[in-house]
């Protein structure tokens, strides 16, 4: 079961990402010829395709259509940088009969520039799309670049791609129908939507439990999660898409700096956290420097060209989730729920951006759906921090809790102290008196608990209390009082308890839990529980001395005795005579 749902998370995203990928294309035209028929409504480009690397960025379509193309890997990283063009051309035929629209997308949220160009009547139309270029220019605005496709059935067609970036990078061709396109557009965009409404409801959780408790760590959660956000967003080209569609030089840089600045964040956020100082004072300071040496690297884009900045934070982008995991599993290693929590996710994060940072120079296949997984994993790390914040936060509210009301709590058990649980039976009293309701006063002790402590010792003879501690809270309710009378005793008042047969009914399942051995000591351990009750309707006992009548009623029952649960009877009173009533 715990690895039923990672590989669910993996199967919709490559079901996402690939599209269809399992469909072949069906190569019944010559070598290089797509054909696109109705039993194929989805594929992505495999095999190899013809691709020419200009060595410049000024030829247009006249100069590619007699340029040397070669066949070329189609899942082979572009060689791309700054100061050339990589063109591709694809055959691509429509079967005849077949009257779907077809579309081209490249999933590539942080492609610079892409044109496809298609001919059409004799002139070759071309449609444009890339970071570079303003949304409202795109052919079809979307998280990436995506193409109408006019094809004429039965007649092969050529489709040429000029595609321009300041980097290496993979460029995965999907070609679907126009329905087919629009159903994985929709899943793509409720799949987003879940991850990022998941992280900014936890945000909001977050801000809600630092204005109760007000505690630094939740505030730093908020912010975590903003940043997490906010860079998944870019990285998936949501915010290009809706924010910065008229600004595309700074949409084009937001890809590499957003990142960085999240990780940055996240270091900074981790060492508070983690508070590694104590145990690791060296590592403490390797990474505080490393997170400000993360932030402090975005400023190469404006001190340096663009190519070397972005190997500068390529490498401390790995450096940085590196010293990040390490930092997590520290913690662990300390004891930490937090360690814990997080190793889970950060431990695939590392591996995700290694892999990516190979893939860039060409030492392992593209495999462009592991953006998927990279987001899903990243969004995983926010409901695991507030996991982890929530439980330490429990704790030390529980603590506070406790020392709050240490003055009418027991400090061992967490029950009531006499002289609190006493104000409890007064008011029981007032009330079955008045208004005849049905309250239950029990008196309970735990008959071998002097045995348990000459033979074991004290520590185990505690512990055999708290034990006992459990088993009286599963009879009763929460709004039962419960108060530790006595080295091993205990009284309660049972609300709502109107005869004698429910109030046995209670007491015989705590009876015989007693009777099962405790898990965990050795030799085997019972507790033999006896008890004395009242029904303080049926008989309205005074509360200064009612439970100095049960520890009566208590102290006649034999430690072997086969009824360990009696009532206190109400004493008889004596009948007046007739005579005697009339002289008076």
């Amino acid at each position: 079961m715990p690895y039923l749902f990672p590989r669910l998370l993996v199967a919709l995203a490559l079901w996402i990402g690939v599209g269809g990928w399992g469909a072949s294309a069906a190569e019944t035209g010559p070598p290089d010829t797509l054909v696109l028929g109705d039993g194929t409504s989805s594929l992505t480009v495999q095999g190899h395709t013809l691709q020419w690397l200009e060595n410049g960025r000024t030829a247009v379509v006249k100069d590619a259509l007699t340029a040397p193309f070669q066949t070329t890997p189609a899942t082979r990283v572009a060689n791309l940088n700054e100061s050339n063009t990589l063109w591709i051309k694809i055959r691509v035929v429509r079967a005849a009969g077949n009257a779907s629209r077809w579309t081209l997308n490249i999933p590539q949220p942080y492609l610079d520039y892409v044109t496809l160009y298609e001919l059409r009547n004799g002139a070759w139309y071309p449609q444009t799309a890339g970071d570079m270029h303003s949304q409202a220019h795109w052919a079809i605005r979307g998280l990436y670049p995506e193409f109408d496709l006019n094809l004429t059935a039965g007649q092969p067609q050529d489709l040429l791609l000029q595609v321009r970036n300041f980097k290496p990078l993979p460029l995965p061709l999907r070609i679907s129908t126009a329905n087919v396109r629009e159903a994985q557009r929709m899943v793509e965009s409720i799949a987003l939507g879940l991850v990022f409404g998941l992280v900014l409801t936890l945000t909001v959780l977050s801000l809600m439990r630092y204005a109760e408790f007000r505690n630094i760590s939740d505030l730093g959660a908020a912010l975590y999660s903003v940043l997490i956000a906010t860079a998944l967003s870019q990285f998936n080209g949501v915010l290009n898409a809706l924010l910065w569609t008229d600004a595309p030089a700074w949409a084009d840089y937001a890809n590499s700096v957003l990142p960085v600045v999240a990780l940055g964040g996240a270091l900074l956020f981790g060492r508070h956290l983690y508070a590694l100082n104590t145990h690791h004072p060296h590592f403490d300071r390797a990474l505080q420097v490393m997170a400000w040496a993360t932030l402090a690297s975005v400023f190469s884009y404006v001190m340096v060209d663009r190519p070397s900045a972005d190997l500068m934070t390529g490498v401390t982008l790995l450096l940085g989730t590196a010293m990040g995991l390490a930092a997590t599993w520290l913690n662990w290693r300390t004891g930490s729920p937090l360690g814990a929590w997080l190793l889970w996710t950060y431990t695939p994060q590392f591996g995700m951006v290694l892999w990516m940072t190979l893939e860039a120079g060409g030492y392992l296949p593209a495999f462009w759906p592991l953006r998927y997984l990279l987001t899903l994993t990243v969004a995983a790390s926010v409901p695991a921090l507030v996991y982890a914040l929530g439980r330490a936060t429990h704790d030390r509210k529980e603590i506070a809790a406790r020392a709050e009301h240490l003055p009418t709590q027991d400090a061992l058990t967490g029950l009531l102290t006499p002289g609190a649980f006493q104000s409890h039976l007064e008011d029981a009293y007032q009330r079955a008196i008045s208004g005849r309701e049905p309250v239950a006063l029990v008196l309970v002790t735990v008959v071998n608990h002097e045995h348990i402590r000459s033979s074991m010792g004290d520590p185990i003879a505690e512990q055999c209390l708290l034990r006992a501690v459990i088993k009286l809270h599963r009879v009763l309710r929460d709004v039962d009082p419960a108060a530790r009378v006595g080295s091993a005793r205990f009284a309660m008042l049972m609300e709502g308890v109107a005869s004698r047969q429910a109030v046995t009914e209670r007491l015989v399942k705590l009876v015989a839990s007693g009777l099962i051995p405790l898990q965990g000591l050795q030799p085997e351990v019972t507790l033999q529980f006896q008890a004395a009750c009242v029904l303080l309707q049926e008989n309205p006992i005074a509360p200064a001395k009612a439970l100095d009548e049960l520890a009566e009623v208590l102290a006649g029952i034999s430690p072997r005795t086969r009824r360990p649960i009696r009532f206190l009877e109400p004493v008889p009173t004596q009948v007046a005579s007739l005579h005697s009533s009339l002289s008076a």
